[in-house]
């Protein structure tokens, strides 16, 4: 493993690794990925499905256990939904880690979001079309004054996606998920250093944190924390974590 791998994770850091779903080999996936959620990515039909839930399980635990010397395979993640009580809500690690994560991927990127800020929420999504632009999804996503300012860009499909990524991570980041609609919060405009500007929780605006991210070519990604303080992003790729479980 690279000597960033291990790294400490600073205070005010955001740690983001990222991941293709083909790029840590099957055998070391099932090494490490812990039997239920092999039961839960086998659900999916596709095996590029399969792969990225897989190596969303994966990348999780070993970013951590980069951090705290574990083994990946040893690393405890507590995914209990707030409303069922099974175990596909959000990841959490244990209290006195000191370490909030969150887990997303789409078309071939695969994100895991560290750090020690605050709850955190991180979203990536695929974009097959890169001038698609579904106007429907975003009367429905955006306020009348987001609607206003991508129905007048010379990219709407572009803008609006950058602003579909920052509101899914807020989303993430409170846990919420889409029990709030996106049209009730509002976000600085795809062009503007990313913000958000309005929402009905009693969180103030002040106190969150967003920053866009570099997925590569076709995809877009946001993150977001719970945090006044200034927080520093920084991404890596998952190449400097593929090392062997050790026996």
């Amino acid at each position: 493993m690279a000597d960033v791998a291990a790294d400490p994770l600073l205070d005010g850091e955001c740690r983001v690794w990222w991941a293709r779903p083909d790029q840590a080999p099957d055998d070391l996936l099932l090494a490490v990925v812990p039997e239920a959620e092999q039961r839960r990515a086998a659900r999916y039909r596709q095996r590029l499905d399969r792969l990225r839930s897989l190596t969303g399980a994966w990348l999780l635990r070993t970013a951590v256990a980069a951090l705290t010397g574990e083994r990946p395979s040893d690393v405890l993640v507590d995914r209990t939904c707030a409303d069922c009580g099974q175990q596909h809500g959000r990841p959490r690690l244990p209290a006195a880690v000191g370490i909030e994560v969150s887990v997303s991927h789409a078309g071939e990127r695969v994100a895991v979001a560290l750090t020690r800020l605050g709850e955190v929420g991180i979203d990536v999504e695929f974009a097959p079309l890169a001038n698609h632009f579904d106007h429907e999804l975003a009367e429905n996503a955006l306020s009348p004054q987001e609607l206003s300012i991508v129905d007048r860009s010379d990219n709407p499909g572009m803008d609006f996606r950058q602003l579909w990524v920052r509101k899914e991570a807020l989303l993430k980041a409170t846990g919420h998920g889409l029990r709030i609609p996106m049209s009730r919060i509002e976000v600085s405009p795809a062009t503007d250093p990313p913000a958000l500007l309005a929402w009905p929780l009693d969180i103030p605006v002040d106190q969150v944190r967003l920053a866009t991210l570099d997925p590569g070519p076709r995809h877009h990604a946001a993150v977001a924390v719970l945090t006044g303080q200034p927080m520093v992003v920084h991404e890596l790729d998952a190449e400097l974590l593929l090392w062997p479980e050790p026996d």
